[in-house]
């Protein structure tokens, strides 16, 4: 499985895929790497692709 990080930080409406300092997504290949990342997030929501 894969896994990438909404950014849901000023609620649903505002939700952008997490990227990294190139622009890029994030994707995550396992769930402790993901859950990692989402903790530095105001409010990141982890899902399974």
């Amino acid at each position: 499985m894969s896994y990438i990080i909404l950014e849901l930080h000023g609620g649903p409406e505002y939700a952008i895929i997490v990227t990294d300092q190139d622009g890029n997504n994030l994707v995550f290949e396992n769930y402790a790497d993901a859950v990692t990342e989402a903790a530095d997030c105001q409010n990141g929501l982890i899902v399974e692709l």
